[in-house]
């Protein structure tokens, strides 16, 4: 009976990581470097951490900004951690589907960027039948700067100076703080970072001193844009088992003045300091963040040096929006020189860190790489047409989209005819609308570089003046 027992505990075992297989052809490359434990989904951020958004609309990952497990205060914290939605979506990782709002993830995958995927971040982290073990609050806003790259729905000045709106209600208020009290003490790490200035925001500092009364031992991760260190800062940090990240997103003050308006960069590189000194005192994690961009790129040799010596780990993220500071939408020329001169460096591997620092600096050379071959794709159907004009560019994106339906559709002609039609339409409505000859032409152009399923979905679920706001502020 025994020998039974284990028997259909095996068979199962193996039907469970058969369907996994079938559904993520790169299962066993992705978990080479996994342990057993992890590798029983694709990713846990279902299954071991809460983000909650400043809207009170509750994510899994950061990520994900599509999926929503839950919001407050409609819900309790309790109802949506154990909300259908949230549970659908583990069975869903653990059959290896990665679905809604899983495309940062997807495309490191299946670019075999396996060191990358954020998914990974969460491999780690200890888990509890019963409750999340790590928690991210980008509770509100509030940010005293206007970055560039920014925008008002993660800056309160920007929201307020430049795009004139009224500010996003708080709905985190003491009862938050009070359902919380039940989950921190099963918590391992917390993070406060990509929205507003955390030491600038005082839900944050009620939730720390929470923390820090029922679960001291619990992780405090904070990643600051660096402007403020005085004494409520350091006292909290005397207390707390707190690990800081810096955003910081160029070495020369003039040009991280531009990108950071209100900032001082002497301030930030002497609070810079601080943090860093605090971090290596108290064997604690010390990061720098930098924003990627037409501004600073040729920097990110000097960041790795700058981090290698401060013993940080630096990371470079990926700027989309707007397209005038992005890397991602350079022409075939400039792609070639910016990769070509990344290529240029190479860097110490004396200690894990410096390795780890490396790894970060060849993935973003690589994803470089990556859009100059998209690059030379599209100039490969564009190569043969002179000052292209819009009925030329709207021939090239038609039949991106035809195509694209087709491959994803077993029936074209009776399930997808129909959504192509509409796509179109709304596609020529768009661009009656952008009056000026060189808007339609950049618009299609951008709409014939980017991913086609962006554009799909984009005019799928959206009316044309939606998709009208959204474009005249990208370009």
């Amino acid at each position: 009976m025994i020998t039974d027992l284990f028997y259909s505990l095996f068979k199962r075992e193996n039907a469970v990581i058969a369907e996994a297989k079938n559904n993520f052809p790169l299962f066993d490359e992705y978990n080479y470097q996994r342990n057993k434990k992890s590798s029983t989904a694709v990713c846990h951020a279902p299954s071991t951490n809460m983000y909650f958004s400043q809207t009170g609309e509750v994510k899994v990952c950061c990520h994900n900004s599509e999926f929503n497990a839950g919001k407050y205060p409609e819900q309790s914290l309790k109802e949506i951690w154990n909300s259908q939605a949230i549970k659908s979506m583990r069975q869903d990782m653990a059959k290896y589907k990665l679905g809604k709002g899983c495309e940062v993830c997807s495309a490191d995958i299946n670019a075999k960027h396996f060191n990358e995927v954020r998914a990974k971040h969460f491999d780690h982290i200890l888990s509890h039948p019963h409750y999340p073990t790590q928690m991210e609050f980008l509770l509100t806003n509030t940010c005293n700067l206007e970055c560039v790259m920014c925008k008002g729905e993660f800056s309160s000045s920007i929201r307020k100076n430049v795009e004139k709106l009224p500010p996003i209600q708080n709905v985190y208020d003491d009862k938050f703080i009070e359902q919380l009290e039940e989950f921190i003490p099963y918590l391992h790490e917390t993070r406060f970072s990509g929205s507003g200035e955390a030491f600038l925001i005082d839900v944050n500092y009620k939730i720390w001193e929470r923390i820090i009364a029922l679960n001291p031992n619990c992780k405090i991760m904070v990643q600051t844009n660096g402007t403020v260190l005085n004494n409520r800062v350091k006292d909290i940090l005397s207390k707390g088992n707190f690990h800081i990240g810096v955003s910081l997103d160029s070495l020369k003050k003039a040009v991280f003045e531009e990108i950071r308006p209100n900032s001082k960069f002497e301030r930030v590189i002497e609070n810079t300091y601080y943090f860093n000194e605090y971090c290596l005192k108290n064997e604690r994690k010390f990061n720098i963040s930098m924003c990627v961009m037409r501004q600073n790129w040729k920097e990110m040799p000097d960041f790795i040096n700058f981090s290698n010596k401060l013993q940080a780990v630096q990371t470079f993220h990926k700027v989309w929006f707007p397209r005038k500071y992005a890397l991602f939408n350079l022409s075939l020329i400039e792609l070639e020189k910016i990769h070509l001169h990344l290529s240029s460096f190479d860097f110490s591997t004396e200690t894990y860190l410096e390795k780890l620092n490396r790894e970060h600096y060849k993935y973003f050379q690589n994803s470089v790489k990556e859009w100059l071959n998209e690059s030379i794709e599209i100039g490969n159907k564009t190569m043969n047409l002179q000052n292209p004009q819009v009925a030329d560019l709207k021939s090239i994106l038609f039949q991106r989209i035809k195509l694209f339906l087709f491959e994803n559709n077993n029936n074209f002609e009776e399930n997808s005819e129909l959504n192509y039609q509409k796509i179109i339409e709304k596609i020529n409505q768009l661009s009656d609308l952008l009056i000026e000859d060189d808007l339609k032409k950049n618009a299609l152009l951008e709409m014939c570089r980017v991913d086609v399923k962006e554009v799909v979905d984009a005019f799928t679920k959206n009316e044309v003046n939606e998709i009208l706001v959204k474009v005249r502020s990208i370009l």
